[in-house]
């Protein structure tokens, strides 16, 4: 019996995110068609720069492996009712360390430093996450302000050591060149597009956090938080530290998806690397309901998305702007799906109070 509301249940959040995207890409035919462009020629484009050809995949793979963790780090806050909105300030945290500590030893054996160059960069977007945790356990200073001004702050820090002491290019404003040994792996490789094993940790990682917010009891407490804290509190669990325990771990997811950018693809860090991975980790989060397995996917549609902006403009003549606008519709969407879920939901227990 519960097997099957469990069923019934993913296959509802299924239908309701298929539902979601459906009405996005509508709106934004009709978005195309009134700019004087052929929409039915722009989704072509998207599909052959998405998954067209080998090297799309690889791209469209290449941009879902950030968004796998920048989503996994959004929806485990969700699970505690808590906005990380700082995943990009935690990506950059983690790419910077990674490109510093990756220039050291470069004799050492990968099979020894790769483990420590990923979990220095897990520590310092955990430690980054960390602060608007303890800002809001402590001082009840919400979470969306702490996290957005430490994204600035990231931003701008990283920027300020690539210029200066960490800048090994006098043209371009980036680090050294890792070493090899300080390289993930190739999984596959097609002329110049390389894909890593960063995919294969992106999906590990993904399922080892399904796993622990449903089959351990410290997962069990912090989901036990996001649904009602006063009910956990009474429970006897120590809210202040599980949400803390909450924003750590989200810190340290997306730290680790800086690492992998910059260890499995550049190989470098520059400024300004990420296009936005942490912000669009949102709409990741969103759309896959917060469901760690379901981020795999929605992560690879994302992906597949920047992946084919270039082609949608050179073959559709529709700007790769378009591809934002998907994303703004797709929350758009979900959000008014949860709103009417919400609404549904009070008026039913109105309905059973009154009885």
């Amino acid at each position: 019996m519960i097997i099957n509301e469990k069923k019934s249940f993913f296959l509802r959040k299924f239908v309701e995110a298929c539902a979601a995207l459906f009405f996005a890409l509508f709106v934004s035919g009709i978005i195309i068609l009134v700019s004087g462009n052929d929409p039915l020629k722009a989704f072509q484009a998207l599909i052959t720069g998405s998954v067209g050809s080998v090297d799309s995949i690889i791209l469209s793979l290449q941009k879902t492996i950030p968004l796998i963790f920048t989503g996994l780090s959004v929806a485990i806050g969700f699970k505690c009712g808590l906005f990380n909105i700082g995943a990009e300030g935690q990506l950059y945290i983690g790419a910077i360390i990674a490109a510093w500590s990756g220039l050291f030893f470069p004799d050492l054996s990968g099979f020894i430093k790769l483990p420590f160059i990923l979990l220095l960069s897990i520590l310092g977007g955990a430690l980054w996450g960390f602060f608007p945790g303890y800002l809001k356990a402590k001082k009840g200073v919400h979470e969306v302000l702490t996290t957005i001004m430490m994204n600035y702050a990231a931003i701008h820090l990283t920027l300020l050591l690539v210029k200066g002491p960490l800048r090994g290019d006098p043209h371009i404003v980036k680090t050294e060149m890792l070493p090899a040994s300080s390289r993930l792996p190739v999984l596959f490789s097609s002329g110049a597009l390389t894909l890593s094993l960063g995919l294969f940790i992106a999906v590990l990682i993904a399922f080892a956090l399904h796993f622990f917010l449903n089959s351990t009891t410290y997962g069990y407490k912090i989901r036990a938080v996001g649904r009602s804290r006063e009910a956990a509190r009474a429970a006897g669990f120590n809210v202040k530290r599980l949400i803390i325990l909450a924003m750590v771990i989200a810190g340290g997811l997306a730290g680790l998806g800086g690492a992998v950018e910059v260890t499995g693809l550049h190989h470098t860090f520059y400024g300004q690397f990420s296009p936005g991975y942490g912000f669009d980790g949102i709409a990741v989060a969103l759309l896959a309901s917060n469901n760690p397995i379901a981020v795999i996917f929605t992560a690879f549609l994302f992906g597949a998305l920047r992946a084919a902006d270039r082609t949608m403009q050179l073959s559709a003549g529709v700007p790769h702007q378009l591809v934002l606008i998907i994303q703004g519709l797709v929350i758009l969407f979900v959000g008014i799906r949860y709103f009417f879920s919400r609404y549904l939901k009070n008026k039913k227990l109105k309905r059973v109070e009154n009885v």
